[in-house]
């Protein structure tokens, strides 16, 4: 909100963020709805109100030349939209004292990406509400930032079920992992489930540890080229059954209080996020010491699938929505 000698300007969305299920080629897209809120203390005389809804995408490719060092940056222009509340030359227009609200919707592009910030880059999406009022009184704008996500069709879940990996280390040692989920988000317990099957009476399994694996992968779209920044997340298992020489079972809450945060998976033109779970196993055969490394992928959301569970995408029915001239533009 935003206030002005006696004007106050805001603007208010019917949900905290806007929702995207299945991926860019499979979203049938998202209605965005809300209401910009005028309230004035006395009569007031106004030229227009308007909304602009802006979407853009940008990366800050780091670079070395000579002794400075220089960045490079692409930005790409997603959307831009405009809503006149009050009509065209329409001269000024004098508004009552009192709460005066002026609704929006837009249909939102299933196409368009989801909001995404790291530290080389970002897409970010926003509304700004204006009010034009004479020249010797200054006007007024207000902004608010839309949240854009992104979630997995509910059809394509059945890749939630438990995941097996079954595998072998040189004659030595069989093992069995399962994870509870494949799909998670940074609130939810992970559970997973270790089987070792020593193949001789020397063979003993001494730790086991794990880390979560980020990539944060930057593309140019005019080039094939990409930069990729790997980074490590510490992660602290909770060892819930009695320790035993072949069964284990753990639970894993990531971490919240890292100075880098963990991001979302997403996949963008300009910015990809993917994520691998590793456990090391560490092993003792006689005198000698072992590890075997396993990395099973992990996609991680914005919120929980029950949270998703509990308010399905709106599409019972899509508004008509009328424009004046022409349909919004789709930027790429």
């Amino acid at each position: 909100m935003n206030a002005l000698l006696g004007v106050k300007l805001d603007i208010k969305l019917s949900e905290d963020s806007l929702i995207l299920h299945g991926s860019r080629n499979e979203s049938v897209g998202s209605v965005l709805r809300g209401t910009v809120v005028l309230q004035l203390k006395r009569e007031t005389c106004v030229d227009y109100i308007s909304l602009k809804l802006k979407g853009k995408a940008e990366t800050i490719w780091p670079s070395t030349f000579l002794v400075s060092a220089l960045s490079s940056c692409e930005r790409q222009n997603l959307v831009l939209y405009n809503w006149n509340f009050l009509p065209v030359n329409g001269g000024s227009f004098t508004l009552s004292p009192g709460e005066h609200e002026y609704p929006f919707e837009f249909i939102f592009n299933g196409f368009l990406p989801e909001s995404v910030r790291i530290k080389n880059g970002q897409v970010k999406y926003k509304l700004v509400a204006a009010i034009g009022r004479s020249v010797l009184k200054p006007n007024l704008t207000c902004e608010k930032e839309l949240l854009v996500r992104r979630f997995t069709q509910p059809s394509l879940l059945h890749i939630n079920q438990n995941y097996p990996i079954v595998d072998s280390w040189e004659n030595m040692l069989d093992y069995t992992v399962f994870i509870s989920h494949r799909m998670i988000s940074l609130s939810d317990t992970l559970s997973i489930f270790l089987t070792f099957l020593p193949k001789g009476p020397d063979v003993r399994v001494k730790n086991v540890t794990f880390l979560l694996l980020e990539q944060l992968t930057l593309r140019r779209t005019k080039s094939s080229k990409h930069q990729v920044d790997t980074r490590w997340f510490n992660l602290q298992p909770k060892l819930e059954e009695p320790r035993t020489s072949y069964n284990r079972s753990y639970t894993i809450q990531f971490p919240q209080a890292d100075v880098e945060k963990i991001h979302f998976d997403c996949n963008t033109e300009l910015i990809e996020i993917t994520h691998k779970l590793q456990a090391r196993v560490t092993f003792s055969t006689g005198k000698s010491t072992n590890a075997i490394v396993i990395k099973v992928p992990l996609h991680i959301m914005a919120e929980s699938l029950e949270k998703i569970g509990e308010s399905p995408p709106p599409y019972d029915h899509l508004p008509l929505v009328s424009f004046s001239s022409s349909p919004p533009p789709y930027l790429v």
